[in-house]
């Protein structure tokens, strides 16, 4: 049995659910996890995640904002910083967040103690952006 659990400090997003594949924003890649994969703990990047519950064709996607990715033979475990699913997306709202970002970086001075809050915001909008219009494969 490889089971799958994803939480955030807010929320349980999944607890203990069967599946046959899960795919992380792995610091240096992506990391495509199947039942038998070597234990490991990873950090995570701001990105798209994917899982395939048991039994199901198709994939289910969150955008996650920066964690950390435990494997072992029993499964994933996932505690990522902030999760989003698609239907949580507020499209217009973060469309107008990219661009006031846009904005942003060419009027303003960021310094190097913001700039990677900055950098992970805009990576989450971006990827939330990209899986609500749908340019992210299933």
């Amino acid at each position: 049995m490889f089971k799958l659990t994803i939480v955030t400090p807010e929320r349980r997003l999944l607890v203990g659910q069967e599946v046959d594949e899960v795919t992380v924003p792995g610091f240096k890649g992506e990391l495509n996890i199947l039942p038998g994969h070597a234990p490991l703990i990873t950090t995570l990047e701001t990105g798209v995640m994917k899982w395939k519950l048991k039994g199901k064709e198709k994939q289910d996607q969150a955008v996650i904002s920066w964690g950390y990715c435990q494997v072992t033979p029993e499964g994933v475990n996932v505690l990522a910083n902030m999760a989003d699913l698609p239907e949580e997306i507020d499209v217009q709202a973060t469309k107008e967040f990219l661009s006031a970002s846009e904005k942003r970086i060419m009027n303003e001075l960021i310094t190097d103690e913001n700039w990677t809050e900055f950098q992970r915001d805009w990576s989450r909008a971006r990827a939330k952006l990209d899986m609500a219009e749908g340019q992210i494969k299933k």
